[in-house]
């Protein structure tokens, strides 16, 4: 495999990338409470963090080789089996199979390793605990394909790119449904790859405009068509517009980072929100249903107060879970658990963390 060195040498950072998920985080959170389908058009946030985790991804196999498969399914893993223990613990009551038995107590094995996501039982609020994780499911299986995907890549770059984009469009026209998510995000993934090797740079930008435009174009259509005429209402389940929209706007977003530069400030606001990203994805959707509840009752869904109300509650209630749970990232991470997210490089806290961790090494 050919070795690219990552831009910044730090462990695999890259603000302007943190910068970006940020945003796509929000987006996701605002979507869940809003219900707004124009947000997911708009910016296709999912395609966006898949194209960014294949940039870290591909960084991180470039520093640590192999390894670093193990090093980012543990900080998937840890935060996400905190998650299903008290999901679980919540679901317990009142737990029955579904008919077809895909709740069963053997399924409970997903929980443990989500190559497929994982049940949640009858309840009719148990949605909020497993909506979400096709995200987990799909970042598990192309995190465990990526050492092939990156040799494959560097081989065969723009073929690669090619069949990754027919692919989703291949399965929907076949009515091939399993699998669905990895193949509509392969494409950003490896989107992902080539900004880390630099390789988007490399396509002037008239034909890299007109590349734009097609994909923008073809995939904008078929989405807002979907939307239209009722065949879907969330951009997650319009095969292949999906594939070609979310493609459009990473490979823009990943171009436009200004040449040579490797990281941006960073607030001390961004760097909880990236080093959290995980244990917020995972709550927000639980604290989403919970405040629908909460409200439904004495004010409509789509008014204002109701839609600030639900917005503020969900902040409150996700950071919550940060403050109770986000401390199982650092450790995943292997850097000094704290309440409030990593400090700041310059900080003396930052500082002793250093020390600390350099002693556990000797």
């Amino acid at each position: 495999m050919r070795t690219v060195q990552s831009a910044d040498p730090a462990d695999d950072r890259n603000g302007y990338l943190d910068m970006l998920r940020a945003i796509a985080l929000v987006r996701v959170v605002l979507y869940h409470v809003t219900g707004w389908i124009w947000l997911s058009l708009l910016v296709p946030a999912m395609g966006l963090m898949f194209g960014i985790a294949g940039s870290l991804m591909a960084a991180s196999l470039d520093r640590h080789g192999p390894p670093a498969v193990l090093r980012r399914l543990r900080r998937l893993l840890l935060p996400f089996w905190a998650f299903g223990a008290i999901a679980l613990a919540v679901l317990s009551v009142g737990w029955r199979p579904l008919p077809s038995g895909v709740a069963g107590w053997g399924e409970l094995l997903w929980w443990v390793l989500p190559l497929r996501v994982p049940p949640v039982g009858g309840q009719s609020w148990a949605w909020a605990f497993h909506i979400g994780l096709w995200y987990v499911v799909t970042y598990l299986w192309l995190v465990l394909f990526s050492p092939v995907l990156l040799w494959l890549f560097r081989s065969r770059p723009w073929p690669s790119l090619g069949v990754a984009t027919a692919l989703p469009v291949g399965m929907h026209l076949a009515g091939v449904h399993t699998g669905y998510f990895v193949a509509a995000y392969l494409s950003c993934w490896l989107l992902g790859f080539a900004h880390h090797d630099r390789l988007l740079y490399r396509v002037p930008w008239r034909w890299y405009g007109c590349l734009v435009a097609g994909l923008a174009g073809t995939g904008g259509t078929w989405v807002v068509a979907a939307m239209v005429t009722g065949r879907a209402v969330d951009l997650n389940h319009i095969a292949g517009g999906t594939t070609l929209w979310s493609m459009a706007l990473v490979a823009v977003l990943l171009r436009v980072q200004p040449h040579g530069v490797g990281r941006v400030p960073l607030g001390h606001t961004l760097r909880v929100v990236n080093a959290r990203a995980v244990t917020i994805y995972l709550w927000h959707i639980p604290a989403s249903l919970g405040m629908f509840l909460l409200l439904a009752p004495v004010l409509p869904y789509t008014s204002v107060a109701a839609i600030a109300l639900r917005l503020t509650g969900v902040c409150l209630l996700t950071a919550g879970a940060v403050l109770l749970f986000g401390w199982i990232e650092d450790v995943a991470a292997r850097r000094t658990p704290v309440l409030f997210g990593p400090w700041p490089p310059g900080s003396r806290r930052a500082h002793r963390g250093r020390h600390v961790r350099a002693g556990r090494r000797r």
